[in-house]
């Protein structure tokens, strides 16, 4: 990414000192408030300013968030007059990250890269979370979403979802999963599936999705919920079958594989998401240009490549942000507490 500068003006503070030295004491005061208040405009009209702009990613460095922020980040820098520098904070299924960035100062040079863990699912895994997700955040714009897959072995003897749920049924227990991040979308959905469809099917939980990809593969387990990112290259050469996707539509990239609310389980819409978020309090005007740099990068060709490998970009206004995320919580605090999900 190449650095950008912006050259500010001094001319109304010039102006403004001239006023308060040729005014007198009586009318320092009043001037002096009113200049000040001029400066705060002049702050918000010229943000970003020459301070550097950074994204905090609650995950390490080539992780899917981080693959995904490192393109918003590219496309913000490219839609404002500054760079946009990637921090990646990992550790504690997101906290560590999302807690920095809701203690930073709001002036819009600190940006959350939020996802489904770090603001609608850790609130209910973690009773001592050390942020509030409503109130110490305000959202700018989702970014993208992340659509599930059922995925199975070759060798699997069920072939399609229907005679996956009756092959399961058949015999509690015989069956588990692989889970790949404690709480993460993919792991929900299965809770989800399980519930609706009176599935008795245990899952283990890896320390990495690199870690139950690599099992699953290796035939440690049949049976995979995964994002569709992540799965479609061993889905297309063959080392797994799709047979079934949690979004609300079929997937773009798996235009032949049914959603598993249109096989029988309407009730079941399970997705991730990524977008940006600054600490709450933030200017808004410095949130509206954020906001209007994401729109600008998701309609230009930044993500190509990503969702032509299974990424679903999202735009959305700052309130249309702030209820999608309402809901997202509302649906997976509900799971979490009814299936007694704890953290790993």
């Amino acid at each position: 990414m190449s650095m950008k500068s912006n050259t500010h003006s001094h001319a109304g503070f010039s102006s403004l000192r001239r006023r308060i030295l040729a005014g007198g004491a009586a009318a320092g005061p009043a001037i002096l408030l009113q200049g000040l208040g001029a400066g705060r405009a002049l702050a918000a009209a010229q943000y970003p300013g020459s301070a550097p702009i950074e994204l905090v990613v609650p995950g390490g460095p080539g992780a899917g968030t981080d693959v995904v922020a490192r393109v918003a980040a590219q496309g913000l820098a490219e839609h404002l007059p500054h760079n946009v520098v990637v921090k990646n904070m990992p550790g504690a299924a997101g906290i560590i990250g999302a807690q920095a960035v809701s203690r930073a100062q709001p002036d819009g040079h600190t940006l959350l890269f939020a996802i489904t863990g770090t603001h609608t699912v850790n609130q209910f895994l973690y009773p001592d979370l050390p942020y509030n997700p409503q109130k110490d955040f305000d959202p700018v714009s989702l970014v993208c979403k992340y659509n599930n897959v059922l995925v199975v072995r070759p060798d699997f003897e069920a072939r399609n979802f229907k005679d996956l749920v009756a092959l399961v049924r058949a015999s509690p227990g015989k069956y588990f999963y692989g889970i790949t991040a404690n709480g993460s979308s993919s792991h929900l959905a299965t809770e989800l599936l399980k519930s609706e469809a009176k599935l008795e099917m245990p899952g283990v939980p890896y320390r990495s999705a690199a870690a139950a990809v690599s099992d699953f593969l290796g035939g440690q387990f049949p049976i995979f919920m995964d994002t569709v990112i992540n799965q479609l290259p061993y889905i297309r050469s063959g080392k797994a079958i799709a047979l079934a996707t949690t979004g609300a539509e079929r997937s773009p990239v798996l235009p032949d594989v049914p959603t598993i609310a249109e096989s029988g389980f309407p009730g079941i819409v399970a997705i991730g998401w990524g977008g940006i978020m600054v600490p709450a309090g933030t200017p808004k005007a410095a949130t509206q240009a954020l906001n209007q740099a994401v729109q600008k990068t998701l309609a230009s060709p930044a993500f190509d490549n990503l969702k032509n490998g299974g990424l679903e970009t999202q735009y959305t206004t700052p309130e249309e942000m702030a209820t999608f995320i309402r809901e997202e919580s509302a649906k997976w605090g509900k799971l979490v507490k009814a299936g007694n999900i704890k953290p790993s």
